[in-house]
């Protein structure tokens, strides 16, 4: 099975459900990676202090669309920070072992509060970051750099299967899965659909900064799975790219 994640067909016909490690009393599962020793967190500023272009969400709604080319001007450290935190910031964070359920709460939905996904993003123009692969620490609000590939956008765009506007981005975003953070309360194959429904959150709130932010960005579900994995560094197992999506700012009309 090559997509894991994707294969809905495989989970869910004819899989008899199986009591979940939660039920058998397993260890609840961290709720973000470990940091590596060695590559230093990077602070973002507070999203607080990020100026928006629209402060009305009716009209971001109404005027939300999926833009898939992008003016020459990077995106600021502001910008950065503030979809980040849309996305996969941190709200609380719950240090009680009795809270079996719950270890984090974020700025999106997740079912039962397992939210299993790791924040990436590759940065060509970003002020302040040199180019490459970061990861996001939400617990810190804070990136970490996790690599510095040569020829970054070519890459991107070489793995999610020739689309050259996501290579050509100042910024992409990727979410990856950490399956078991789900499947720990859930188990199989209850957990496929909940994961997928969280990146559905994702995706929607990142639409919404960005149209805030006066900044353009589209939903990326095609790409080479081996090849993503391997370029942000994920087994592929225990951890895989799932969601993603350019950023950058509107061309003028």
């Amino acid at each position: 099975m090559k997509d894991p994640i994707l294969n809905l067909k495989g989970y869910l016909d004819g899989v008899k459900p199986k009591p979940s490690d939660q039920f058998k009393g397993a260890p609840r599962p961290d709720f973000e990676k470990p940091l590596r020793a060695g590559p230093r967190l990077i602070a973002l500023p507070d999203p607080a202090g990020t100026k928006l272009k629209k402060a009305d969400v009716r009209k971001c709604i109404a005027d939300r669309k999926s833009v898939r080319a992008f003016a020459a001007a990077p995106v600021t450290l502001r910008e950065l920070s503030l979809l980040l935190w849309a996305t996969q910031g941190v709200r609380e964070l719950v240090s009680d072992e009795h809270h079996m359920h719950h270890a984090i709460k974020r700025m999106v939905p997740s079912a039962g509060s397992r939210h299993p996904f790791e924040t990436y993003f590759a940065a060509r123009q970003v002020d302040g970051l040199p180019a490459g692969i970061y990861r996001y620490i939400g617990s810190k609000h804070a990136v970490v750099l996790e690599a510095k590939p040569a020829g970054l956008g070519s890459k991107v765009s070489e793995a999610a299967i020739g689309q050259a506007f996501c290579g050509k981005a100042p910024l992409f975003l990727l979410w990856s899965a950490v399956p078991y953070r789900t499947i720990w309360r859930y188990g199989l194959p209850k957990s496929v659909k909940c994961v997928l429904l969280d990146a559905g959150h994702i995706g929607q709130n990142l639409h919404l900064a960005c149209e805030a932010l006066g900044l353009g960005t589209c939903m990326i579900g095609a790409y080479r799975q081996s090849a993503m994995d391997k370029l942000f560094g994920l087994d592929g197992k225990t951890e895989l790219a799932v969601y993603m999506a350019p950023v950058g700012h509107k061309l003028s009309a």
